[in-house]
């Protein structure tokens, strides 16, 4: 455990801290299922999940103890994993290989589910115990707000496309502001032909479509 717990506080894992991964799991037909995961170190060993209840994760999580948190700093891996059922032209899936290990993230925890137990109306915590950790790339990389912003966009416009789903119009509003704010910022310090802003304009039109949607169904 001494050793597993040296290699969470290396990989950055402060307890109580929420930080972002990308959780897969094994889906009931045994295809592999990743999304955007936000997770919280409980312990020395110990990684808490937190899927909305209505997730394909929560489920899977609840069939499948042996699941696999995989880190990354690449924003189109994020939103090819949060959008991976409506892709936008010129995004690829990302493999996942029969470990569950997400292909290009730079390290792997191995983990297993030992109990759940509701943490909000929508949502449940799965306490899981991690069981080994592959780094594939330790070399450091230096800080980039541009790929910072466009994960943070990500994250928000999938709370964006369930809000205007269940009409939380107002919610949804203020979230589509911050999601320009992440553009701006992205297209001032990255790149034009940088990952993040692809990630960042794709997601505005995706916006602009859900916004259409809920238009017309009101």
């Amino acid at each position: 455990m001494a050793d597993i717990a040296r290699d969470l506080d290396h990989l950055g894992f402060e307890k109580g801290s929420i930080v972002e991964t990308i959780v897969t799991t094994w889906n009931i037909d045994k295809t592999p299922n990743a999304a955007p995961m936000g997770v919280v170190r409980t312990g020395p060993d110990i990684i808490e999940i937190r899927p909305f209840k209505t997730s394909l994760t929560h489920r899977n999580l609840l069939k499948n103890v042996e699941t696999c948190i995989n880190i990354t700093q690449d924003p189109e891996t994020f939103f090819v994993t949060a959008f991976k059922h409506d892709l936008p032209l010129g995004f690829d899936e990302i493999e996942i290989n029969d470990e569950l290990q997400l292909e290009h993230s730079d390290a792997h925890i191995f983990v297993e589910v030992k109990e759940h137990k509701p943490l909000a109306e929508r949502r449940e915590a799965f306490d899981c115990q991690v069981k080994s950790i592959k780094i594939t790339k330790p070399t450091p990389r230096v800080f980039s707000r541009g790929r910072a912003e466009a994960i943070e966009a990500v994250i928000h416009a999938t709370r964006i496309e369930e809000f205007l789903k269940r009409g939380i119009h107002e919610d949804a509003e203020r979230l589509i502001l911050r999601v320009a704010e992440c553009r701006e910022i992205v297209e001032r310090v990255s790149s034009a032909e940088s990952k993040e802003v692809r990630v960042v304009k794709a997601l505005i039109e995706m916006i602009e479509n859900w916004r259409e949607g809920a238009s017309r169904s009101l």
